[in-house]
């Protein structure tokens, strides 16, 4: 009688592997992302982003509607809060970190730091191209700052720095700049 192999499902095989993840996350989003040029090709950063946004608002109503967490009220926490749902729900595979967290005058401001970005990962680009990621944090900061009725006269997101440019991570900047208080 022949010896039975026995047979792994895939959860339980090398797919678990990091890096395998990693490359097969990248290579379907890197395909989805070329077919999507071919058929919008003025609109590619549009529908990335407009996707993103979506993603954060959905992401960030259904942890706190289903989790009945507290959302967080200030700068810190909801910082801490994107980075916790880019690192569970967005970016699993890739290396998330605040790099930087600090008050200014009227500004607080954040850097993001994302390495090993599967959405940047095989991509070559003269600019960053990380819309999705954009406008997913965004989205999350736009709602939390409203949902906590935080004032501010300016939120601003920029992708400083991009793996698709040849940079070793992607960063994103937050900026988040309170109006000044009137003289009495």
């Amino acid at each position: 009688m022949a010896k039975q192999e026995k047979v792994i499902p895939w959860w339980q095989s090398r797919l678990k592997e990091r890096d395998l993840m990693t490359a097969f996350f990248a290579k379907t989003w890197n395909k989805l992302g070329n077919r999507i040029k071919v058929m919008f090709p003025d609109r590619v950063r549009d529908l990335y982003y407009s996707a993103g946004r979506l993603a954060g608002l959905e992401a960030q109503r259904e942890y706190f509607k289903v989790g009945k967490q507290k959302p967080p009220g200030d700068f810190k926490g909801i910082i801490e809060f994107i980075k916790m749902a880019l690192e569970r729900l967005i970016v699993p595979f890739g290396d998330i970190r605040v790099g930087k967290l600090y008050k200014l005058w009227l500004d607080e401001e954040a850097i993001i730091e994302i390495g090993d970005n599967p959405y940047a990962s095989g991509y070559e680009d003269e600019e960053p191209s990380c819309f999705f990621l954009k406008g997913f944090i965004e989205a999350v900061l736009e709602y939390l700052t409203d949902f906590n009725r935080i004032e501010y006269e300016k939120l601003i997101v920029t992708e400083d720095s991009c793996m698709s440019t040849g940079d070793k991570i992607c960063t994103f900047k937050i900026t988040m700049t309170y109006p000044a208080r009137g003289e009495t």
